[in-house]
């Protein structure tokens, strides 16, 4: 039996990933992909970062002590929390804090 294809999709061009949190704590609140395709326009990374705050904002949070982080590696692949750790930049994966 012949396997399929996805056909002829376009290649990823541009990636940012733009987190938005807690310096208090490291939580990230809003986290912001911003994903351009081959023959897309180019997206630079401060526009990403405004496009994260903004977006956040819409969505209710309250942007005004928030940090900007811009991620390059890619994203945790175990379930959690996202934080980001402070000392390193890097973005992790915590378990949740178990409910009271």
């Amino acid at each position: 039996m012949p396997h399929g294809s996805g056909g002829d999709a376009p290649e990823v061009s541009l990636t940012h990933t733009v987190a938005l949190y807690d310096p208090a704590d490291g939580r990230v609140v809003h986290l912001h992909q911003v994903v351009v395709l081959g023959g897309g326009g180019r997206v630079e990374e401060d526009r990403a970062e405004r496009e994260a705050v903004e977006n956040a904002r819409l969505r209710g949070h309250d942007v005004g002590g928030l940090r900007v982080q811009h991620v390059t590696a890619p994203l945790p692949d175990r379930p959690g929390v996202l934080h980001v750790d402070t000392a390193t930049g890097e973005l992790v994966a915590l378990a949740p804090r178990p409910s009271p």
